[in-house]
């Protein structure tokens, strides 16, 4: 099974005929029906009826065509992406990548950033988002122009300048013994387990580096993104995950929610750009220039989304 047979399935549904399919992508329709057929063979099931007056599909073609519509649609952002994926080589574009998880609105988020930014420093801006060693590494190997982390990095080989900080908290689940308060102290976290990950908990200081080194006692909790049960964790266990308060909501879980910490125990965490020691880009530079009017009073614009 190929992504080609798959895309000329769907397509014959979608337009009734074999020859719709090859008409939206310019094959023969003996090669659509040569592909579709190879691929009913594989999976040993007829997908479609044939007829005088075009095809449909059969009740295990129909039930193919739901799931192989819904991959193809991924498929094609994929390719969509890959076609506009950004190139550091390139003088009027600068790579920015931002070490942090995935959270809701992220897209939104980093696209309204980057064209904001871009626009002031007249260039096109990329904002991705990458754990912090695979952008280190691709900083060093020249991929990308910098790279900004919730939290101070340092290393021999890189500088780091400070554009901001943002207020930290933690999420929990609405249904979590705390959730009810209005702030939560050290303390009160205490008997809780806390996620912690190597990605982003040894990589630099992150927020919960800087709060253990401020007495937080949770027990840390390992979490593997590729294994980790939200619902187990948060609901079950009653675990929590710190969290930067970000210009808007992006709780991922309906189930969770944000509380800040206690306001005298509450810490700010750097936003931090890192480049080479040894070289940075003229884009880089351009918006190291413009960082203080960009970022007003060591804050995020605060009529960001």
């Amino acid at each position: 099974m190929d992504i080609r047979q798959i895309r000329y399935f769907v397509y014959a549904v979608e337009g009734t005929s074999l020859s719709a399919a090859a008409k939206r992508q310019y094959v023969t329709v003996q090669a659509v029906s040569k592909a579709i057929s190879e691929l009913e063979s594989e999976l040993g099931s007829r997908l479609l009826i044939r007829g005088n007056h075009g095809v449909q599909p059969t009740a295990i073609g129909l039930a193919f065509y739901e799931r192989a519509r819904k991959m193809l649609e991924s498929f094609n952002e994929l390719e969509d992406f890959t076609k506009s994926f950004p190139v550091a080589k390139d003088s009027g574009r600068m790579i920015i990548a931002l070490c942090s998880p995935a959270f809701a609105n992220a897209e939104q988020f980093m696209t309204t950033l980057s064209k904001y930014i871009g626009a002031r420093l007249g260039i096109k801006l990329d904002i991705i988002i990458t754990p912090g060693k695979i952008a280190i590494d691709a900083l060093m190997a020249g991929d990308i122009d910098a790279a900004c982390t919730i939290g101070e990095y340092t290393s021999p080989d890189t500088d780091g300048v400070t554009i901001g900080s943002l207020p930290t908290g933690i999420a929990l689940a609405k249904s979590h013994p705390l959730a009810h308060q209005q702030s939560v102290t050290l303390a009160d976290l205490r008997p809780y387990p806390v996620t912690w990950s190597e990605t982003y908990d040894l990589f630099n200081r992150s927020i919960q580096a800087v709060y253990r080194e401020r007495g937080l006692k949770s027990p840390k909790c390992m979490t593997n993104p590729n294994t980790f049960d939200e619902q187990e964790f948060f609901l079950d266990r009653n675990g929590y995950a710190f969290a930067a308060f970000l210009p808007f909501s992006q709780i991922t879980q309906p189930f969770l929610k944000l509380l800040p910490i206690d306001p005298r125990e509450a810490v700010n965490i750097p936003l931090c750009v890192i480049t080479p020691k040894t070289r940075k880009t003229d884009a880089y530079l351009a918006f190291e220039r413009s960082i203080e009017s960009i970022f007003r009073s060591g804050k995020l614009i605060p009529n960001m989304p």
